[in-house]
């Protein structure tokens, strides 16, 4: 679906064009960091009591399960998980 007229894009565009590099960089990652922020929220509101480790798993499916095949999507969750058991087993703090 798209509801924005040819007019309102085309002056978005220029808008855009007219910005340095740095704040369209700046922009791209205040924007990042505000999908992080609400995944994050989601996340807590779903399971409040969620481990550190089992947050990341989430964390990790809802951003990029679908950009990895099963097997490989696998490697890296149990890999994960392996990284958190080293910590444990050290009494390393792991922070979300």
């Amino acid at each position: 679906m798209n509801d924005t007229g040819p007019a309102v894009k085309d002056k978005l565009l220029e808008m855009m064009q007219q910005r340095t590099e740095a704040d369209k960089f700046l922009m791209g990652t205040s924007m990042f960091d505000t999908a992080r922020l609400i995944t994050r929220a989601a996340i807590l509101e779903d399971r409040p009591d969620i481990s550190p480790v089992e947050f990341r798993i989430d964390f990790f499916c809802r951003w990029y399960e679908e950009d990895f095949e099963p097997h490989i999507r696998e490697k890296i969750l149990a890999a994960i998980r392996l990284k958190a058991g080293l910590f444990e087993t050290w009494g390393w703090l792991i922070s979300t």
